[in-house]
C-alpha cells in the first residue's frame, strides 16, 4: 500500500511538470516533446519534480547542470515581483536606487549542451513577463540574457559565458553583466570622485563546482580571468565607505580571490567604489540583507542586487531593515 502511494505520488509530480513544461511551449501543447520527457526524466533520477534538491544533472559531452536549473524551467513561477518593488520602494525612501541583476541561468544560455534537441534553446515567456511587469513598477531590471546567449554563440570557444563544470558564469559574463550595470548606474554618480582602475590578464585554476559536487573529487583546469588592479598593480579592495553596494548570492563572490568579482568590474567601468556582500544559496534574501543595518546604508547611491536567474520561480523575501 504504501508503495502503491508512493508510486502516484511520482506520477502526480510527473503530471505536474509536464502540463507546467506544454505551457511553457504553447506550440507543443497537445504532446510532450522528447526534450521535456528528456527533462522531466534527469529531474526523477535526481528524486523531485517539483522541489529543488542537490543533485547535479549531466548534459552532453561532461557539461554538468543544477537540477534547479531544469526546475525553473518546467515549474509554474510564484510570482515574487511584490517584494522585488517593496524592496525598491524601501531603498529609494532611503536615496538609495535598486539595480536588480538576474544572472542568465547556464541551462537556458547552453541548452544545445543539454541535449541535441535543445538546438534551438529553450524560452521561458514568464522570464519576459517577470522583467516587465517590474519595469512597469519602475525596477530597474538588468536584462542581459539574449545578450549573454548570443555571445556564448558567437564567441563561446574563445570566450565561453560558461565552462561545463562550473554553475556559475565565466569573467567575461560577469564583465558583460558589470558593463551594462555601469552604463545604467552613471547618472547617479556626476560629481562623485573617481579613481582609475584597469584590467590584467591572468590564468586561473577552475572551481569545477559541479563536477566536484557529483563526483566527490576535485578537477583540475586552467581559466582565463581578469583581474581589476590600481594603476600601481595593487588589486581592487573594496570599502564599506563605498556608496555602490553589490549585494546578493554566490555570483557576487565568483572570483573574489583574484579581484575579479561583478563588485570589482563595476568599479572598473566606473571609476567608482564598490562593496560587495555575499551569501552563497542566499539569492532570495537580497531585501533582508540590510536588517539591522540601516545606518550601514548612509551616503549610499545605489544597491546592485544579483542572483542566479535559475531561481526565479521561487519566492523572494521580504525586504526588513
Amino acid at each position: 500500500m504504501f508503495n502503491a502511494t508512493r508510486q502516484i505520488k511520482h506520477l502526480k509530480s510527473a503530471l505536474v511538470a509536464l502540463f507546467a513544461l506544454c505551457t511553457l511551449w504553447p506550440a507543443q501543447a497537445v504532446s510532450a516533446s522528447e526534450l521535456q520527457k528528456q527533462m522531466v526524466r534527469d529531474l526523477k533520477k535526481c528524486g523531485s519534480t517539483t522541489e529543488e534538491v542537490t543533485c547535479v544533472v549531466e548534459g552532453k559531452s561532461g557539461w554538468l547542470y543544477l537540477q534547479e536549473s531544469l526546475l525553473n524551467a518546467v515549474k509554474r513561477w510564484t510570482d515574487n515581483t511584490p517584494q522585488i518593488i517593496a524592496f525598491k520602494d524601501s531603498l529609494e525612501s532611503r536615496g538609495i536606487k535598486l539595480f536588480v541583476v538576474p544572472v542568465p541561468d547556464k541551462f537556458l544560455v547552453t541548452a544545445d549542451h543539454y541535449s541535441d534537441k535543445a538546438k534551438k534553446g529553450i524560452n521561458l515567456p514568464q522570464y519576459k513577463k517577470w522583467v516587465e511587469k517590474l519595469r512597469k513598477h519602475n525596477v530597474t531590471v538588468i536584462d542581459a540574457f539574449d545578450k549573454i546567449k548570443m555571445l556564448n554563440s558567437t564567441l563561446g570557444r574563445e570566450t565561453p559565458m560558461f565552462d561545463p563544470y562550473e554553475s556559475h558564469c565565466t569573467g567575461p559574463a560577469r564583465l558583460v553583466l558589470a558593463n551594462i550595470v555601469a552604463d545604467s548606474i552613471a547618472p547617479l554618480l556626476y560629481g562623485m570622485n573617481r579613481r582609475r582602475y584597469i584590467l590584467r590578464d591572468t590564468v586561473v585554476e577552475g572551481t569545477g563546482n559541479l563536477y566536484t559536487l557529483l563526483h566527490d573529487s576535485e578537477i583540475h583546469y586552467k581559466i582565463k580571468e581578469q583581474k581589476v588592479v590600481s594603476p600601481d598593480g595593487y588589486k581592487y579592495r573594496g570599502t564599506k565607505k563605498a556608496p555602490i553596494i553589490v549585494i546578493g548570492d554566490s555570483n557576487v563572490g565568483q572570483g573574489k580571490s583574484y579581484a575579479a568579482t561583478i563588485g570589482d568590474y563595476i568599479a572598473m567601468a566606473t571609476s567608482v567604489e564598490t562593496y560587495s556582500i555575499s551569501k552563497v544559496g542566499g539569492g532570495n534574501i537580497g531585501p533582508q540583507m540590510f536588517r539591522n543595518k540601516s545606518s550601514f546604508l548612509k551616503n549610499k547611491k545605489a544597491v546592485v542586487w544579483v542572483f542566479d536567474g535559475r531561481e526565479l520561480y521561487g519566492h523572494f523575501k521580504d525586504p526588513e531593515f
